[in-house]
């Protein structure tokens, strides 16, 4: 059926079979082929690869997929609850250009970028191993939201484990792209320098420093070099605070200086060496 001539098969089931060539040392080729409503339940799909391939809104429910590839395929709103990958290549970003509704079926996204990144990182592609885990994560608090949503009363308004989830979840996306997107600390290191140099700036008159040495620099020239210190905890013996104020608040941008390298460090240590 899947061989035949014809492009797009619509509303047709395949209950519980095995799929493949009729010689088990062949591959079976499926390409430029669009599939719509197919029901593929508990089938077994074995050395089958598919080239420019759609699924739209097709049922995947407990399919088994082994030694297949899906090259330059989209999945439209597919159910692949419970479906399993071995040795499989399957890129994670065919499932989102059109993925299903977040707030109806987040468990199955879970289950969806859960098998995704297991299949991922047991066949070493770092790549779709990256994409596959930022999705589940993102995934995982849509879940944890479809649960506090159910949740009745007082019970469900002070839930504080779930803010504190809820926050850490989402700062972690943003600020370090949930570890695996390095463009996000090439983005906020700049914009948390600027931040900070621009408080310094403002505030210079209430550190109480004195420079001498320094009385010919400008004063914005002052104030980033004064940040860059602070921020790398390398420090700057020429501006010293003289003030409370000023003590403080340097402590508290080296704290924070150390912490973001700390954090920054340990992300790109997992992007690259892992």
């Amino acid at each position: 059926m899947l061989i035949s001539s014809e492009e797009v098969y619509e509303k047709a089931f395949e209950p519980s079979s095995k799929l493949q060539a009729d010689d088990p040392t062949e591959k079976l080729s499926v390409k430029d082929k669009i599939f719509k409503s197919m029901r593929f339940y508990g089938t077994h799909f074995v050395g089958v690869v598919f080239t420019r391939c759609t699924f739209h809104e097709c049922l995947f429910l407990s399919a088994h997929f082994e030694d297949c590839a899906f090259h330059e395929c989209k999945f439209i709103r597919c159910n692949t609850h419970k479906f399993r990958l071995t040795r499989t290549y399957l890129d994670p970003r065919s499932f989102l250009a059109e993925i299903f509704d977040q707030k109806k079926y987040p468990n199955i996204g879970v289950d969806l970028f859960h098998t995704l990144l297991k299949n991922s990182v047991d066949e070493s592609q770092p790549e779709f191993r990256d994409s596959a885990e930022y999705h589940f994560r993102l995934w995982q608090r849509y879940n944890h939201i479809s649960y506090w949503r159910k949740e009745k009363g007082t019970e469900r308004w002070l839930n504080v484990r779930f803010y504190a989830y809820w926050f850490w979840n989402i700062s972690f996306q943003f600020l370090f792209g949930y570890g695996v997107r390095v463009r996000n600390i090439l983005l906020w290191t700049p914009m948390l320098f600027a931040l900070v140099w621009l408080y310094n700036h403002m505030h210079w008159a209430d550190y109480g420093i004195k420079a001498q040495v320094l009385a010919d620099v400008p004063l914005s020239i002052k104030t980033a070099f004064f940040t860059l210190g602070n921020m790398s905890t390398f420090g700057t013996a020429d501006l010293t605070p003289s003030t409370s104020y000023g003590l403080l608040a340097v402590s508290f941008q080296v704290v924070l200086g150390i912490g973001w390298i700390a954090l920054s460090t340990a992300m790109i240590v997992k992007r690259f060496v892992r």
